[in-house]
């Protein structure tokens, strides 16, 4: 059983990003989005590494690297909106201030 786990988890780990694909594919998001000359700190760009290795698959960064445009990044699973005008406010919870 623990060898069925170890396999498990080297299963998993294979379709993880290395570190340069993920510096790769942000460097690329940050050029086609006008963002490549914002002041970052270096341990600011090792953070989204770190998320990118964790929760990046192979597949996405490698579309991340290969995009020529915002709408190629956009069809990666690698680049996700933050956009929230489409939020309807009745769909939002009632916060503290809400009055009711």
């Amino acid at each position: 059983m623990k060898r069925l786990f170890a396999f498990a988890i080297v299963l998993a780990a294979c379709n993880k990003p290395s570190a340069d694909d993920c510096r790769k594919a942000l460097t690329n998001m940050q050029h086609l989005l006008g963002t490549e000359n914002l002041s970052k700190s270096a341990g600011d760009q090792e953070g989204e590494v770190r998320r990118c290795k964790g929760g990046s698959s192979k597949e996405a960064v490698q579309c991340a690297i290969a995009a020529q445009s915002i709408e190629d990044l956009k069809k990666c699973e690698f680049y996700k909106s933050t956009d929230k005008s489409d939020d309807k406010p009745a769909d939002k919870p009632a916060g503290s201030g809400s009055g009711s």
